[in-house]
């Protein structure tokens, strides 16, 4: 594999697949749109390609020890490849798809294992050169790390492209998209351009840990757990002292940063209907306090992600944000079980383009940063 200059430009790049595995490893979403880093249109063929038993299991262990796993370089690298295959899988889905738009360009996250932006880290693996190499397409990966050199967080990075959703859409400003997947966060835009946003709570992460640890579930599908519990107020108000809500301007957070609430004797007390229905609630007050921090009171919210299948969690949104319209993303065009895929496709035409994806206000970035590699196959 060549590692090419920055300076090397694709021949106009439009059609782009977009490559996204949150942090439940479940499976890979993967989506194929036409964009200039500037604007987006649909070509509607999306897959979710599920990762093969043993690499997600791989995943969940290197996620639950990511220092001890990272220091066997052997076994790290295995599961970048063995990653990189199964991406490689979900690339030649989509192309059999797109007869009549052959994808140009593969935008690659990578799969996230480890986030702790005060010490400047942050893991994603998968090994893009062996991702081209398979694929035989330039891929564009490392999304995160320009914005950490220059003293951003990393993340979130999705902020300009769910204001240029909320532009196309032409929603009543200034509006919020908000993404609830294992960690919620939040992007608000105005009429005039202005552009700020931010992780903002502990998303689905909680919710799906407790989920598989007392009922061997992925998630709470449709919330059907927790409309069996008891909220305790007391431990979502004590939930809401952590000094993260405290924070204001670019932040960050990495899906295990709330773990410690699961650990609290007066929560394990609880059952288990009543630790899940709690930990929602905590959820939906987290994102309700971050909409009340805004520059101003949004017209409009949109929410995409897989939080929105949780029937409870929205219902208790709706609840705690009265009198804002509250949409989900499919209101507006988007799929919003796709988003994110959309978003990496998004960011490999920015990376090509030469436009910056993150910002002072987004990341913490000490200026706009173009983010992303380009490694092209042999």
């Amino acid at each position: 594999m060549q590692e090419m200059a920055d300076t090397k430009v694709l021949n106009d790049p439009k059609y782009v697949i977009g490559l996204m595995s949150g942090t439940s490893a479940d499976s890979i979403d993967a989506a194929l749109v036409k964009t200039d880093g500037q604007h987006l249109a649909r070509t509607d063929i999306t897959i979710s390609h599920p990762y093969r038993p043993d690499v997600a299991q791989a995943i969940y262990r290197a996620r639950s020890s990511p220092e001890t796993f990272l220091s066997d370089t052997d076994s790290a690298d295995a599961l970048s490849r063995a990653i990189a295959e199964d991406h490689a899988e979900a690339v030649r889905r989509i192309a059999r798809m797109a007869d009549t738009a052959p994808p140009q360009l593969v935008g690659f996250h990578g799969q996230t294992i480890y986030h702790n932006p005060e010490a400047g880290q942050t893991v994603q693996l998968g090994d893009g050169g062996y991702l081209a190499q398979l694929t035989s397409l330039p891929v564009i990966y490392d999304f995160r790390a320009a914005d950490m050199a220059a003293g951003g967080q990393g993340a979130p990075l999705a902020p300009i492209y769910h204001q240029m959703l909320l532009m196309q859409a032409g929603c009543d400003m200034p509006a919020v998209f908000i993404n609830i997947g294992g960690v919620a966060n939040l992007s608000y835009c105005d009429a005039d351009g202005y552009l700020e946003g931010y992780d903002i709570g502990p998303g689905n992460g909680l919710i799906d840990d407790l989920a598989q640890y007392h009922f061997s579930q992925p998630f709470d599908e449709g919330g059907q757990l927790a409309a069996q519990g008891q909220v305790d107020r007391k431990l979502v108000t004590q939930a809401l002292s952590h000094p993260f809500f405290s924070l204001s301007g670019p932040r960050s957070l990495d899906r295990g940063a709330f773990e410690g609430l699961l650990a609290r004797p007066e929560f394990t007390c609880l059952s288990a209907h009543d630790q899940i229905a709690t930990a929602t609630a905590f959820t939906s007050k987290a994102i309700a306090h971050a909409v009340s921090a805004l520059p101003k009171r949004p017209r409009s919210i949109i929410v995409a992600g897989g939080g929105i299948h949780n029937n409870v969690l929205m219902a208790m949104l709706r609840d705690r944000l009265g009198g804002i319209k509250i949409e989900t993303a499919d209101a507006i065009g988007a799929p919003p079980d796709m988003v994110e895929a959309e978003l990496i496709g998004f960011l490999a035409a920015r990376y090509i383009y030469r436009l910056p994806a993150s910002f002072p206000r987004t990341t913490g970035a000490e200026s706009p940063q173009i983010c992303g590699r380009i490694i092209y196959p042999e």
